[in-house]
């Protein structure tokens, strides 16, 4: 189970039992060579991600918790046969310096922790954890299961069921972000929901996956990802970050999230589009030769990753000459030539770097240079899909941290329908291993059209971000 981070939490959260899930039926596994879009995670902690279950109860009284393990249990045997390897280890090969996803062996499998929350008014229930604005990181964290990357061989996933007061359950996932992408990861649960609920984890929605490094491989793409991990694991199989980045930071955060509706979407865009065509009129004024060309509208994507660092921006204080960063990824899946199709099993994603000095960011219009900025490097990126790939996190690492927010995630992942596994959809989904300050994270909501905003933020700044946000776009109250 995660940290407690000294709170105590996680000693009212006992283990009942640990065991082993390894594919069903029983698969022959290879080697999968990392690729150059993998490398650079190599380093990083796992992605952690908890999910919280009000399970309805068995119609005869009897307690729904044991059942729903099984069915958890059972549904991801049948899917780690597909998405094999996600029941590998990452493993280091020093004769050629590469790093690997070590499926050969007999030891296929994942982790599987089942747990239970002390019923002692402590608050882990889910009525509360699901509904309160503020994270409970110590909770969360308690909810999510140990994944030791720090030396490799390393598991690449983990997972923990944790039985919550009442009639709650916590899912918590630990996966090494160097064997799969937000995207793949949000396949795989759409397939193990998809095998709890139907019997199979291939359906309409969901054809094969496939992890083939083949399909995302560039000239010299093995001597970069090798060159990558001498800059970031210089002492592999140690896998240490050559930076002076601290992840031990990311527990003293604080963490909030915040429901947009499909209505406060809506305004919002209804705004930066009124900033918009003032803007174009008082250019046509000014132009004698005739109006400029029309901007192009701002996507859902475009106008949250705005609203999110204008406030970033307000929140830290900083002023008309400081300049200021937002990272996002940018999956590259269909604009690869050949493209890759959408059930690639790996990291298939490119960092988009945005510039701007904070001072144009903080006025009437600042929300509307934000996303022409954004417009401006996603264009760029569509134009060049692979200009700079192998150098992004290198530079990415030089930039200020205090100055550079980043927004994770997308609104079309539909996390909410992905993981009903058969016991109804989540009272709440979070990550909880927001690692930055100024990591802000996307996500479908529960509602048609809602999108799920989570910040991590220095805690004394938190107040100003959501005064930001509310004074912009007044929020969905959180459900």
């Amino acid at each position: 189970m995660g940290e407690d981070n000294g709170t105590g939490v996680a000693a009212a959260v006992r283990v009942l039992a640990v065991s082993r899930v390894a594919p069903a039926p029983a698969v022959e596994g290879s080697v999968v060579k990392l690729s150059f879009f993998d490398s650079p995670w190599v380093v990083l902690p796992p992605i952690q991600r908890v999910f919280l279950y009000e399970l309805p109860g068995a119609s005869d009284g009897d307690d729904e918790f044991p059942a729903a393990v099984r069915r958890l249990k059972d549904a991801l045997a049948a899917t780690l046969a597909l998405y094999i390897p996600l029941a590998g280890k990452l493993a280091y090969v020093p004769e050629t310096g590469d790093v690997v996803v070590d499926c050969a062996g007999d030891d296929l499998g994942v982790a599987f922790v089942e747990a239970e929350a002390a019923d002692d008014g402590s608050g882990m229930d889910v009525g509360r954890l699901a509904t309160d604005e503020a994270h409970d990181i110590p909770a969360f964290l308690a909810l999510v299961p140990d994944l030791d990357t720090r030396v490799l061989p390393a598991p690449v996933l983990s997972v923990q069921a944790t039985r919550l007061p009442g009639r709650g359950l916590a899912l918590g996932l630990s996966v090494h972000h160097a064997v799969a992408d937000g995207q793949a990861v949000w396949r795989f649960m759409g397939a193990w929901a998809a095998a709890a609920r139907e019997g199979s984890p291939i359906n309409k929605a969901l054809g094969l996956p496939h992890y083939d490094r083949e399909v995302v491989q560039i000239p010299n793409g093995d001597e970069f990802a090798r060159e990558m991990l001498k800059k970031v694991a210089p002492n592999l199989p140690v896998t240490n970050m050559a930076t002076d980045f601290d992840f031990s930071q990311r527990f003293q955060l604080g963490r909030r999230t915040f429901y947009l509706a499909a209505d406060d979407i809506r305004a919002l865009k209804r705004r930066i589009d009124a900033l918009a065509a003032a803007e174009e009129e008082n250019a046509a004024d000014s132009n004698t030769t005739g109006s400029k060309k029309k901007k192009k509208p701002v996507s859902t994507f475009v106008a949250l990753a705005a609203l999110g660092w204008t406030a970033f921006v307000h929140a830290k204080g900083l002023a008309a000459g400081d300049d200021t960063y937002l990272v996002f990824l940018a999956d590259l899946r269909a604009r690869l030539d050949p493209p890759v199709a959408d059930g690639y099993l790996g990291n298939c994603i490119k960092g988009c770097l945005v510039t701007a000095d904070a001072g144009d960011l903080l006025g009437a219009r600042g929300i509307l240079d934000a996303c022409r900025a954004i417009q401006a490097a996603v264009a760029e990126m569509e134009a060049a899909p692979m200009g700079g790939t192998e150098r992004w996190i290198e530079k990415m690492m030089t930039l200020p941290f205090e100055r550079l927010a980043n927004v994770a995630a997308s609104p079309r992942f539909r996390v909410y329908e992905a993981s009903d596994f058969g016991f109804g959809r989540p009272a709440r989904v979070e990550l909880v291993s927001m690692n930055h300050d100024g990591e802000m994270v996307l996500v479908g909501g529960r509602e048609d059209g809602e999108v799920q905003v989570s910040v991590s933020l220095d805690p004394a700044r938190m107040e100003e971000f959501k005064a930001h946000v509310l004074g912009t776009v007044p929020p969905s109250p959180a459900n």
